[in-house]
């Protein structure tokens, strides 16, 4: 019998991976061969056992949206609306105080566990999310937010190995726009390639975790590769009913100008306080304060980018509250925000390729990123929305927006045009979950 399922699992897995196939694995019957007439009955299936059971299960969410904004808006540094976190730098960004639109599919995601019940199993999770497109259709392509294997060598400890939700600043708030999430305006953790050791009980949890501290995207091993400075992360919470309240902690060694006569390590570490809260069985509420130094050099989602001469030190957080009204209505709310304590020591995100050659100012047009950071000296937003969900897997959602970010800009443009920014907008569209 076990043999059976497994031929079941492999010839679904093998339907199941042809290009575009996205739906869930269906219920598969059991058959035997037949057998001659004098030969006795098989005997009966033994029971199942959890090692058996859940073997291969697909999930996902799709997300349609449409976003309309009052100016310009960007998505971490991108002057486009794939995931917004802030109002558009006004010098980096096209035409920053006119009205724009966009259609978005990329936040869709979808994914599989192997032996989801199992003791060793397995999770791979995709979306679609490229910030340097703007409004791409046919040209999304995959990427890769979770690959892990865990094992659970007893039913209160777990050790996972892979790429995963960060365990520093476990919260996101609620909302339609599922990437962009209160990121570099209070809320702070994101993914990150780890070992974690969880341990947890119906009150309490505990955990412990060594991860890469940052994402090297050029074909070259650089500082974090060859300086072999780890992070480290711990986290505590007290559970109770459907609420919990917790610390995290993460902290590693940053090397600058490793190799060079003026090498230097700098300390870079972020704190967080968290809790989710259920006050009454309609009610969630969610909140996290933060506070950091060089925590965007970590890999976080933050605005404090250290550097060889500076340390950067930041505060914030956000509260995110969902109240389900009566049937399928729900509203919710949430602010974030997050504000670096020296902002003069910020380092503009933009750059241009070469100076004036006239005694003119650079035109706006020839600004490109720099690779230093958010650029962000602060970034607050607001959003409110509304949900419809007629059925359990499917809302349908209005969220209203206000960004209000202030960057720091090149000496050439500050008295030219102003740092800070401010962006009205809705995001509506359809959350499907299966």
């Amino acid at each position: 019998m076990k043999n059976a399922r497994i031929v079941a699992l492999l010839a679904t897995a093998g339907l199941c991976s042809a290009p575009g196939a996205l739906a869930q694995t269906p219920g598969s019957s059991e058959a035997t061969a037949p057998v001659a007439a004098t030969q006795p009955p098989p005997p009966p299936p033994p029971p199942s056992t959890p090692e058996e059971e859940n073997l291969f299960r697909f999930y996902g969410t799709f997300n349609p949206r449409l976003v309309a904004a009052t100016g310009a808006v960007e998505s971490y540094n991108q002057p486009n609306a794939v995931a917004i976190t802030a109002a558009g730098n006004p010098v980096f960004s096209n035409a920053p105080d006119k009205a724009r639109y966009s259609f978005q599919v990329a936040q869709s995601r979808v994914g599989f566990w192997l032996n989801e019940k199992g003791r060793a199993r397995a999770q791979l999770e995709i979306d679609f999310v490229d910030f340097a497109k703007a409004t791409p259709t046919v040209a999304s392509l995959p990427r890769v937010r979770i690959a892990r294997v865990d094992y659970a060598f007893n039913p209160n400890h777990v050790l996972s190995l892979g790429q995963d939700w960060d365990l520093h600043a476990p919260l996101n708030p609620h909302g339609i726009n599922l990437v962009g999430a209160l990121f570099l305006g209070g809320n702070t953790a994101f993914m990150r390639q780890q070992v974690k050791y969880l341990y947890a009980t119906p009150s309490l949890e505990l955990g412990a975790a060594l991860g890469f501290p940052t994402p090297n995207n050029t074909a070259k091993d650089a500082a974090f590769e060859l300086a072999f400075t780890p992070t480290l992360a711990v986290r505590g919470a007290y559970k109770f009913g459907k609420s919990r309240v917790g610390a995290s902690a993460i902290a590693t060694r940053v090397p600058f100008n490793l190799g060079q006569t003026d090498e230097r390590f700098g300390a870079a570490v972020s704190v967080s306080l968290f809790s989710e809260l259920s006050p009454t069985a309609n009610t969630n509420v969610r909140v996290e304060l933060n506070a950091g130094q060089n925590s965007a050099n970590l890999g976080l989602l933050t605005l404090a980018q250290g550097r060889l001469a500076e340390d950067m030190r930041e505060v914030g957080g956000f509260i995110s509250v969902r109240q389900l009204i009566a049937g399928p209505h729900a509203v919710y709310g949430m602010a974030g925000f997050q504000r670096v304590l020296d902002p003069e020591k910020v380092v503009p995100a933009y750059g241009y390729p070469s100076g004036p050659t006239t005694g003119e100012p650079p035109a706006f047009s020839t600004a490109t990123l720099s690779g230093t950071g958010p650029g962000l000296q602060h970034n607050g937003s607001v959003r409110l929305g509304y949900e419809f969900r007629p059925l359990r897997q499917v809302a349908f959602v209005l969220e209203g927006f206000l960004f209000r970010s202030r960057f720091r800009l090149q000496d050439v443009d500050a008295s030219r045009i102003g740092a800070g920014r401010t962006a009205l907008g809705i995001e509506t569209g359809a959350l499907l979950t299966f």
